[in-house]
């Protein structure tokens, strides 16, 4: 058996199968993503990012006034209206779920998601921040906070038996798929005499034409023009507040394989 495919075999098996496996630690909450102290990021920043909940959370309402890129006569309003949702005391915790950074020419960006876990409800603050260029401080120019209560998070999480058929379609593609492909690509890495080899395995591991399906708003959509490896994907921000976003990509070059390709020669008697 060559050691070529034989490691390729090993290479295309883990990123199935370990694909699927922490897609299964993340659903089941073992691991929740935290970017709080990410390598490379500068601390300061990510602590950019958490100041406008803490002052507004602490009552420090013309801290964040000052903060603002913008500030008018309904700023207060929107601060108070901003303290009314919150939950009574301090969070137990917290996390940085997304973040995001953008530099150009009309000045750098930053954009982060935190979660505040507090023992009846959970808070999820959106800031954006902004400033002119990197060596001056940064200002609030968006910030956005949403609470929910345990008992509210409980009945959004994700349950496969109580979506809707259609989502529940392309959540079972998303794992038939990949397993359907890989056991392909097993078949054709080691069938003797297979030719082309190498343009039945490429088209075999391309699925084409990716339909999508959104846990939370049980949406679905269709985009002709893409390409998945192993014909599925799936993401999640790690956020409470958000659902799973399961895609199933058609794996044409797979059954094209099981139709067409060249069957393997039988031995001699």
């Amino acid at each position: 058996m060559p050691w070529g495919r034989s490691i390729l075999a090993i290479l295309a098996t883990l990123f199935v199968i370990g694909g699927m496996a922490s897609l299964y630690v993340m659903g089941a909450g073992v691991w929740r993503p935290d970017f709080s102290s990410v390598p490379g990021v500068n601390p300061h920043d990510i602590a950019a990012l958490a100041a406008p909940y803490d002052t507004v959370s602490q009552g420090r309402d013309a801290d964040l006034a000052a903060s603002l890129v913008e500030s008018n006569a309904g700023t207060q309003a929107e601060i108070d209206r901003i303290q009314a949702l919150l939950p009574p005391g301090a969070p137990i915790s917290s996390r940085l779920t997304t973040f995001r950074v953008a530099t150009g020419t009309d000045g750098n960006h930053l954009w982060g998601v935190r979660e505040y876990e507090y023992p009846g409800h959970v808070v999820r603050a959106e800031t954006t921040l902004y400033r002119a260029a990197a060596g001056e401080p940064w200002k609030v120019s968006g910030f956005q906070v949403n609470v929910l209560s345990r008992e509210e998070l409980a009945g959004r999480t994700f349950d496969f038996m109580s979506e809707p058929p259609g989502v529940q379609a392309v959540i079972a593609a998303a794992v038939i798929f990949p397993l359907f492909t890989l056991m392909t690509f097993w078949v054709a890495l080691f069938r003797p005499g297979l030719k082309p080899r190498w343009l039945w395995l490429i088209a075999i591991v391309l699925g084409v034409g990716t339909i999508y399906a959104d846990t939370a708003s049980d949406a679905l959509s269709f985009l002709p023009i893409s390409v998945q490896l192993f014909g599925a994907g799936a993401t999640w921000s790690g956020s409470a507040f958000d659902g799973w976003v399961f895609s199933a990509s058609t794996p044409f070059g797979a059954a094209a394989f099981w139709l067409f390709a060249p069957r393997a020669a039988k031995p001699d008697q």
